[in-house]
C-alpha cells in the first residue's frame, strides 16, 4: 500500500508504504518511508508513520507493524519512538545499501499500544 507524503504546499515530499502484509495467524506489515533531504525537520516522517500506523491498524485491520532503520539513521529512530515503536532486535546485513550489507535496528508497533 503506497502512500505519497506532502509537505504543507500540497507538493510530494517523500513516500510510505506499508508491504509484505501478511495474513492468518501473523496480521503483520512492514513499514518503510523516507522523506527528501530538503524536507526533514518538520514532522512530515512523524505524521506519515502515524496515518499509516492508523491505516494499518483501522482500515488494514492488523496486529502489528514493522519497521526497520540503519542504526546511524538516529532521526528515523525518533520518530518511530514518538509514533509508539518499540525497538525488539537487530538484523545483522539486514539490506543491501549501496552495495554494501548493512545491520539495521528492527522496531514493532503492536495494535493498541503506543
Amino acid at each position: 500500500m503506497p502512500f505519497v507524503v506532502l509537505n504543507d504546499h500540497g507538493e510530494v515530499a517523500g513516500r510510505i508504504t506499508l508491504s509484505n502484509i501478511a495474513r492468518g495467524p501473523l496480521q503483520s506489515c512492514t513499514m518503510g518511508y523516507w522523506v527528501a533531504e530538503d524536507q526533514t525537520g518538520k514532522g512530515l516522517a512523524t505524521e506519515a508513520v502515524r496515518a499509516a500506523t492508523a491505516c494499518a491498524f483501522t482500515e488494514v485491520g492488523l496486529h502489528r507493524v514493522q519497521a526497520e532503520t540503519l542504526l546511524a539513521n538516529v532521526a528515523s529512530q525518533k520518530v518511530l519512538a514518538k509514533n509508539g515503536f518499540k525497538q525488539y532486535g537487530l538484523a545483522p546485513e539486514y539490506l543491501k545499501i549501496a552495495g554494501v550489507w548493512q545491520d539495521h535496528l528492527m522496531f514493532q508497533r503492536l495494535n493498541g499500544t503506543g
